[in-house]
């Protein structure tokens, strides 16, 4: 008996890149064009975040006034999301 591979359906993980900006008072997600994302010389999974500012129309200026305090780059798959890099923001101006 054999096997009839063509007639098995197999669903696809959901998979989306976010920005995830924490601020003093919000929390604010950026949408990230999966042709943003590429793998940096390290290896690692990388995307600008300057790039993504600008296509959600805005800049580090607008980072500042949110007075940011953590940046995320996250990959969702289906509802799980899997942090990629953490930065935090301790500037003291």
């Amino acid at each position: 008996m054999t096997r009839n591979e063509g007639n098995q359906s197999m669903l696809a993980a959901t998979v989306e890149y976010k920005y995830i900006i924490q601020c003093k008072e919000q929390t604010i997600e950026l949408e990230v064009d999966d042709r943003d994302v590429f793998y940096n010389a390290d290896d690692e999974i990388d995307c600008p975040l300057d790039v993504v500012l600008r296509k959600n129309q805005y800049s580090l200026n607008d980072l500042m006034k949110w007075d940011a305090r953590k940046v995320q780059f996250v990959k969702i798959i289906d509802t799980n999301v899997h942090v990629i890099n953490s930065v935090h923001l301790n500037v003291n101006l």
